[in-house]
């Protein structure tokens, strides 16, 4: 069985809302809502199970998906990289390194983008996935 991608972008609200919790927006544009994953199963990405999730509406359309894995090493990263790699063999991908040591491979298919992302002073991992038409990224990596 191929590994699951969890929340799918373009899906309405209604089929997550009594799985959620609205918390503050991450996108101050008024047409934008922020909601926390407290459903009681638990959603993996490729079989990695990520500690928050956060998903964040335009209207009532899925548009942004951001998983936080805490605590993980860089071989996880590089394990959860290749795992979305071998989902995504037709994509096209890039790789970013920050002076601050951030690491950001970006994976780019037909319609959603992948951005997993390795802050090494904290050992944080976040993977965005986001509509190709979703314009605000840049906030989120504030």
């Amino acid at each position: 069985m191929k590994p699951q991608i969890p929340f799918r972008i373009g899906y309405q609200y209604d089929n997550w809302e009594l799985s959620l919790m609205s918390i503050v927006d991450s996108i101050s544009d008024n047409s934008y809502s922020s909601y926390l994953w407290v459903g009681s199963e638990v959603k993996k990405f490729l079989n990695f199970t990520p500690h928050r999730t956060e998903l964040i509406f335009y209207w009532d359309l899925l548009k942004v998906v951001i998983l936080e894995f805490d605590q993980k090493s860089e071989i996880y990263y590089n394990r959860l990289n290749k795992a979305i790699i071998e989902r995504f063999l037709d994509s096209e991908f890039t790789l970013e390194i920050h002076p601050d040591g951030t690491i950001i491979h970006k994976f780019m298919t037909r319609k959603v983008n992948y951005w997993n992302i390795y802050f090494p002073a904290s050992k944080g991992i976040r993977l965005i996935y986001f509509s190709n038409s979703f314009t605000h990224i840049k906030t989120l990596l504030e």
